[in-house]
């Protein structure tokens, strides 16, 4: 708790007796009232002077009798609440029952004012960019530090500690540099972090280790998977097959390692106009890629599922390759992927045969963080090698916005399905725009 927040809170409630004078004294303060020197206050009265004890005086007055030998008398009125130890006294030597309901209302006004504000305290980061940050670091480990931000997302945002040029806990946590452990409010600058627990301060670099749970321990978790869970529900218009509206059901599972990343989703659609189906599909998704150290990084995915609307009974693209991270900061990342892939279609069209050639797998993938919303756009092209017309592309575009620290946001965004090679009875282009309210399970 700062000193000058205390001065502050204390001139503006404490006024019965006049105009406040200063200074007001906390650096003896330490984490028992009954240090010695730790906090006297003193009005615009005569100097007082306090050494060696705890001595808060609520007006001006004589010191009181235990500490005649170590202070000077001031003043010529009596009243006063005073703090020795951890307890406080009234003294006076013209008691007025006024003053007393005076005193003891400025004490409840002050302790009220120092207790309210402890919920809207945050963590606070600074970045080298001079992005400010503010919300809960969860923990420090490998090289990044993990915070959330609840303006931003309730999801983890994982930043590397050298885009950090400082940060300040509001709150106990456990820091360490691979030695000693302390526990107690930190901060950090200058490339040093440093906690209230101890007078030991350590290098701001991968080997720090900030945590809560005293049970678990950065280094002891470090490889343990941390999922998130989301499921959604969302209503959208489409034009391809007809002109029609409907809705669709998701869930995502996304498990991170430092070493590498798994995401799992799933997502149904229905979609009708007037009697005929403008949608009806399924698309199982498994991807599998490696944490890139720099740039470089590799990948394996599936797409599975059906299109009835375009009567396609089972597709499937397997692909695996290699990924570059072209851009990450703070805020996100822009991935390419090059790979190859197979591509595997089965139709319900009678005597129409199955599709099967191996092909290309290029991607982009782009997340950001916006403050008012996260952008979220992937695009994936699978060219056939057999015919470079013949190709296949997903893409899909959304804005989350609306999020709160609570489960719920909501995205708005638009997806298309195109074949550059369709049959005779498909269509080539299938766009959706869709609002969809996400719920995060985890």
């Amino acid at each position: 708790m700062g000193v000058r927040f205390l001065q502050a809170l204390l001139k503006s409630v404490i006024s019965e007796q006049g105009p406040v004078g200063f200074p007001f004294d906390l650096q003896g303060v330490r984490a028992r009232l009954n240090q010695p020197a730790g906090l006297f206050y003193r009005t615009n009265g005569p100097a007082a002077s306090v050494r060696g004890f705890n001595h808060l005086n609520f007006g001006p007055g004589a010191d009181h009798p235990i500490c005649h030998r170590e202070t000077r008398r001031a003043g010529t009125k009596y009243d006063r609440i005073e703090l020795h130890g951890n307890y406080l006294q009234l003294k006076s030597r013209d008691w007025q029952p006024s003053v007393f309901r005076h005193v003891i209302g400025d004490v409840m006004r002050l302790a009220l004012l120092l207790l309210l504000p402890l919920g809207l305290w945050a963590d606070t980061v600074t970045l080298t960019d001079g992005t400010f940050l503010h919300g809960k670091i969860e923990r420090i480990a490998g090289g990044f530090m993990e915070v959330v931000v609840p303006k931003l997302s309730t999801a983890i945002q994982r930043i590397p500690i050298t885009s950090v040029e400082s940060f300040n806990t509001d709150s106990a946590v456990i820091l360490s540099g691979g030695g000693t452990v302390q526990r107690g409010m930190a901060s950090a600058a200058a490339q040093r972090a440093a906690s209230t627990g101890g007078p030991e301060t350590i290098p701001f670099d991968a080997r720090l280790e900030l945590w809560r749970d005293a049970d678990a321990r950065p280094a002891d978790i470090l490889n343990a998977r941390k999922w998130t869970m989301l499921a959604d529900l969302d209503l959208s218009g489409r034009s391809g097959v007809t002109e029609g509206s409907g809705i669709s059901i998701g869930f995502l599972a996304k498990g991170i390692t430092p070493q590498d990343t798994i995401i799992g989703s799933v997502r149904a659609t229905e979609a009708k106009s007037g009697n005929q189906t403008s949608a009806n599909d399924l698309h199982v998704n498994l991807s599998y890629e490696t944490n890139p150290t720099g740039v470089v990084f590799w990948y394996v995915r599936t797409d599975t599922g059906y299109d009835k609307a375009r009567m396609v009974d089972l597709l499937s693209v397997n692909a695996g390759g290699i990924g570059l991270r072209l851009f990450t900061d703070a805020s996100g990342k822009w991935d390419a992927r090059l790979g190859l892939a197979h591509r595997y279609e089965n139709y319900s069209i009678v005597g129409q045969p199955s599709l099967s050639t191996p092909s290309a797998d290029l991607g982009l993938i782009l997340h950001r963080e916006l403050g008012w919303a996260a952008l979220d756009s992937s695009i994936s092209i699978v060219p056939s090698f057999s015919d470079s017309a013949n190709y296949y592309i997903r893409h899909e575009s959304s804005l989350n916005i609306m999020r709160r620290e609570g489960p719920l946001s909501l995205k708005i965004g638009l997806s298309n399905d195109f074949r550059g090679h369709p049959l005779p009875a498909q269509v080539s282009l299938d766009t959706a725009y869709f609002a969809r309210i996400v719920y995060a399970l985890k």
